[in-house]
C-alpha cells in the first residue's frame, strides 16, 4: 500500500481522515481556548480592553472589539484555488486599467460608460489626482467571494484604496499553525511565510530607489484595523507609523527619527483615501500628513496604493465597474456579482459557541488577497474568513469570528524567491513617537510594579495580623496610609487612623496599578515592531488581571501573577530587546521612574516616629519588601531591621539593582553611551545628592530626577515650531 507523501516528506492524511480530524468534536473545546489564548498572545488581546489616556494627554478611543479564531478553517482544493487565483490577477489587473483612464484618458467617461454625472456626485473621484502617473496605481488588492448552496463563487465586492485583512490573514494563520501543527503539515496546506517578502517587493516597485525606505502609515490604535497594520510592520520588519511621525519639506516626506530628519520613499498606507492630507479637498480628521499629495505629484513619495484608486469602491460607481472592465480588459474568467445578498450560501462547520450558542454551522465570506511587484499579479495562497451571523448581508458581516482559509496542494506553480533588496542598516531609524512611547511604556511598568508590591505587602500583613491596625493607637495605619500615598504619588492624600480606611486605600492602589497597566498597554501596542512575541503573552496575561483589579476582586495571588508578569516583562526588555537608542530611551525612562519609587518609599521612612520602634521596625520591613530588598537585606544582616543599614541599601548600596545608587549608575553610562537629554552635569549632580543627609537627598534626588525627565521629553518627543519665511519674486511664485 502505498502512501502519498507531501512537501519535507511527511505523509498526507486523505480527505477524509482530514475532515474526521478538523470536525472532532471532542477536541474543538480545547483548540478554540488554544486559539484564544494565542491569538492574545500574538498582541492582539489587550486590544480589546478599553484604554485610558495616553501619556501626552491624548484618549484611546478604542472600543472593545473581540475578535476569535474558529479553530475550523475554511479549506480550499488546489484546483478550486487555482481557478480563483486566476479570477482575483485577471480582475486586480482589469481594475488597474479602470482607474489609470478615470485618472487619465478618460474615455470611459467620454464613452459614458461610467457616466461623468456620477464622478461628479462623489467625493471618492479625486480631481487632484487626474493627470498623475504613479508607476502603479493599485499594488495591493483585495476581494471578497461567497459561495452560494449550489456551488457557484460569486463577486462580493473589491478592496483597493486601503484594502484591509492581509495583517489579520496572516495572523490567523500564525494561530493556527500552532493550534493544528501536525494536519497543517499533513494535510499539505500551502505556507503563507513568504507573502510578506513578496509584499516588501511590490512596495519597492512603486519607487525608483534600489532599497526604498518603506514604512507602513497607520491611523494609530484607534483605527478598527490597528492590528492588522501593526502585524504586517512586524512581519515585514519596517517601522509603524502614523501621521505626526512624517512631515513634508522640499515636497519629498521624512521621518521624525532620533538622529533628525529621514526620507521616505514609499508610504504603504493604512490609512483611508480621505483621511491622507489634511490641506486636500474633502479630507477628513487630523491622522494625515499636510502636504502629502504635492509631495506624491512631484514624485517624492509612493503610495501605495496611489491617492484616488479608491474610486472604484464607491457605492454610486460600482455599479458600472463591470461595463468598465468590459470595455477595456474583458474578463477570461469571471466571477458574477452577487445579485442579492438573500441568496442561499453554502455553509461551513463551527466549533461549538465560536459565534453564538447553538449555532455550529454558518455562511461565510472569502477574502483574498494579491500584490503587483509590477511584473505581475502574485496571489496569497489562502486568506481569511468572516463568519456570517443570521441574516447578515455577505457585504457587512458583524459576527467578529474569522476563519483560517487553507488551500490544499497548490503545487502546480514553483516555488520562486524573489530577488533580495540591498541591505541598508535601519537600526538608528527610530521614530520619536516611538522612542516616546517606549519611554513611557517603562516608566509606567515601573510604577504599576512599586504599586502592586507595596498593596501586596501591606495587604499579605493585614492579612496576617489584623492586630497591626491598632498598634501605637493607629500609628501603624497612618504610616501605611503615608507610604501608599508616596507610591500613588498623591502628595495631599487624607491620613489614616483606621483598618477600614486602610482597606478603602489599598482598594484605591488598585486602581491605581490598573490604571498604570492600562497607560503601558497603550502605549506597548503603539510599538509592537520593538517587542518580542513573548512579550505581547505577558501584556496580554496583564490585561486580564488589569480586568480583576477594575473590578476589586483581586487577592494576593492575584497580586502575585501581577508581580511576575512585571518581573517577566522586564526581562524581555533587558534580555529581548536590540540595545540602541530605542532601548536606551525607554530604559532611562524605567530608571527614572525606579530612582523616584525610592524615593516616594525613604519619605514614609522620614515621616515615621522614631519614638515607637515597633512601628518604626514595621515601617522599615514594609518599605523594604516593597522595594523587593526586604530578603537581601536579611541575607547580609540577619538581624532586626536599623534604620541606617536599611536606608544604606535603598540608596548607597550599588549592588543592589532596587538601590537609588544603581539606577544613577545605569542612567551615568546612558549619558555616557549619548544621552545627553538627561543634562551633561546630571551625573555630577546625582552622585552629589547621594552624599546629602537623607532628608535633604530625598527632596533634592527628586527635583533633580523630575528636571532629567522634563529634558528628556523637550529634547526627544517636542516638536518644535520651526516657522519657514515664504518670499515672492516679481512673477509672484513663492520661493
Amino acid at each position: 500500500m502505498s502512501t502519498t507523501m507531501g512537501r519535507g516528506g511527511t505523509s498526507l492524511l486523505p480527505p477524509s481522515d482530514l475532515r474526521r480530524r478538523l470536525l472532532d468534536r471532542d477536541a474543538l473545546a480545547a483548540r478554540q481556548v488554544r486559539s484564544d489564548r494565542l491569538l492574545a498572545s500574538e498582541g492582539a488581546g489587550h486590544l480589546v480592553h478599553d484604554l485610558p489616556v495616553r501619556a501626552d494627554g491624548r484618549a484611546a478611543a478604542l472600543e472593545s472589539r473581540p475578535w476569535r479564531i474558529d479553530p475550523i478553517p475554511l479549506v480550499l482544493d488546489a484546483g478550486t484555488f487555482q481557478w480563483l487565483s486566476l479570477c482575483v490577477a485577471e480582475r486586480m489587473e482589469a481594475i488597474e486599467a479602470v482607474v489609470a483612464d478615470l485618472y487619465g484618458e478618460r474615455r470611459l467617461v467620454a464613452e459614458r460608460v461610467v457616466p461623468p454625472e456620477v464622478l461628479a456626485s462623489t467625493g471618492r473621484y479625486r480631481v487632484d489626482a487626474v493627470g498623475t502617473r504613479p508607476r502603479r496605481w493599485i499594488t495591493t488588492y483585495a476581494v471578497d467571494v461567497v459561495l452560494d448552496a449550489d456551488g457557484m463563487w460569486w463577486h462580493v465586492g473589491d478592496l483597493v484604496d486601503a484594502p484591509p485583512g492581509l495583517g489579520y490573514a496572516l495572523l490567523d494563520r500564525s494561530v493556527m499553525s500552532r493550534v493544528l501543527p501536525d494536519l497543517t503539515a499533513r494535510a499539505d496546506v500551502v505556507s503563507l511565510a513568504r507573502f510578506p517578502t513578496r509584499l516588501l517587493q511590490a512596495l519597492a516597485a512603486t519607487s525608483t530607489e534600489d532599497s526604498p525606505r518603506t514604512v507602513v502609515f497607520s491611523a494609530g490604535i484607534d483605527h478598527p484595523s490597528y492590528v492588522d497594520h501593526s502585524y504586517l510592520a512586524v512581519q515585514m520588519g519596517v517601522n509603524l507609523v502614523e501621521g505626526a511621525d512624517l512631515v513634508v519639506r522640499q515636497r519629498r516626506v521624512w521621518l521624525r527619527t532620533l538622529d533628525g530628519l529621514e526620507p521616505v520613499d514609499v508610504l504603504y498606507r493604512r490609512v483611508e483615501d480621505p483621511r491622507l492630507d489634511p490641506l486636500a479637498i474633502a479630507a477628513e480628521g487630523t491622522v494625515g500628513v499636510p502636504g502629502l499629495l504635492l509631495a506624491q505629484r512631484a514624485g517624492g513619495v509612493a503610495l501605495a496604493n496611489a491617492h484616488g484608486a479608491g474610486i472604484v469602491e464607491d457605492p454610486a460607481v460600482r455599479p458600472f465597474v463591470r461595463a468598465a472592465i468590459d470595455r477595456l480588459a474583458p474578463l477570461t474568467q469571471i466571477l458574477p456579482e452577487l445579485d442579492t445578498p438573500d441568496r442561499a450560501l453554502t455553509t461551513v462547520p463551527l466549533a461549538p459557541g465560536s459565534v453564538a450558542a447553538g449555532l455550529d454551522q454558518a455562511a461565510s465570506v472569502v477574502r483574498l488577497f494579491a500584490v503587483h511587484d509590477g511584473e505581475q499579479v502574485h496571489v496569497m495562497p489562502g486568506g481569511t474568513g468572516r463568519v456570517l451571523a443570521p441574516g447578515d448581508d455577505p457585504a457587512d458581516p458583524t459576527a467578529c469570528t474569522a476563519k483560517d482559509v487553507w488551500v490544499l496542494g497548490w503545487t502546480s506553480a514553483p516555488v520562486v524567491v524573489p530577488p533580495r533588496l540591498p541591505q541598508v542598516d535601519f537600526g538608528r531609524s527610530v521614530p520619536t513617537r516611538a522612542a516616546d512611547a517606549l519611554y513611557w511604556t517603562n516608566r509606567a511598568a515601573e510604577r504599576a510594579e512599586a504599586m502592586a508590591r507595596t498593596m501586596r505587602v501591606i495587604s499579605s500583613r493585614f492579612e496576617q495580623d489584623p492586630a497591626l491596625a491598632a498598634l501605637s493607637s493607629g500609628a501603624w495605619c497612618a504610616r501605611m496610609g503615608t507610604i501608599t500615598a508616596g507610591v500613588m504619588r498623591r502628595r495631599d492624600a487624607d491620613e489614616l487612623a483606621t483598618a477600614a480606611e486602610l482597606t478603602a486605600r489599598l482598594s484605591e492602589v488598585g486602581d491605581g496599578v490598573a490604571s498604570e497597566i492600562g497607560a503601558l498597554l497603550t502605549e506597548a501596542t503603539t510599538v509592537r515592531e520593538f517587542l518580542s512575541v513573548t512579550t505581547g503573552r505577558v501584556l496580554s496575561h496583564l490585561a486580564e488581571l488589569r480586568s480583576s483589579l477594575q473590578e476589586h476582586v483581586t487577592v494576593v495571588d492575584d497580586l502575585d501573577a501581577v508581580l511576575a508578569d512585571f518581573a517577566a516583562l522586564a526581562g524581555l526588555w533587558q534580555e529581548s530587546t536590540v540595545r540602541g537608542p530605542a532601548w536606551r530611551i525607554g530604559d532611562t525612562g524605567r530608571r527614572l521612574e525606579r530612582c523616584l519609587v525610592v524615593l516616594d518609599l525613604l519619605q514614609g521612612v522620614l515621616d515615621a516616629d522614631a519614638e515607637r520602634p515597633d512601628v518604626m521596625a514595621s515601617v522599615l520591613e514594609v518599605v523594604l519588601a516593597a522595594n523587593d530588598s526586604l530578603v537581601a537585606y536579611r541575607r547580609r544582616h540577619r538581624s532586626d531591621v536599623d534604620a541606617d543599614l536599611a536606608v544604606r541599601l535603598l540608596v548607597h548600596d550599588g549592588s543592589n539593582p532596587r538601590s537609588l545608587a544603581a539606577s544613577i549608575d545605569r542612567l551615568a553610562q546612558h549619558v555616557a553611551d549619548g544621552e545627553g537629554a538627561l543634562g551633561a552635569d546630571f551625573v555630577d549632580r546625582a552622585r552629589a545628592c547621594l552624599a546629602l543627609p537623607i532628608d535633604r537627598l530625598v527632596v533634592d534626588m527628586r527635583t533633580l530626577i523630575d528636571e532629567a525627565g522634563t529634558g528628556m521629553i523637550g529634547r526627544w518627543f517636542s516638536t518644535p515650531v520651526d516657522p519657514i519665511p515664504m518670499t515672492f519674486d516679481g512673477s509672484g511664485v513663492s520661493s
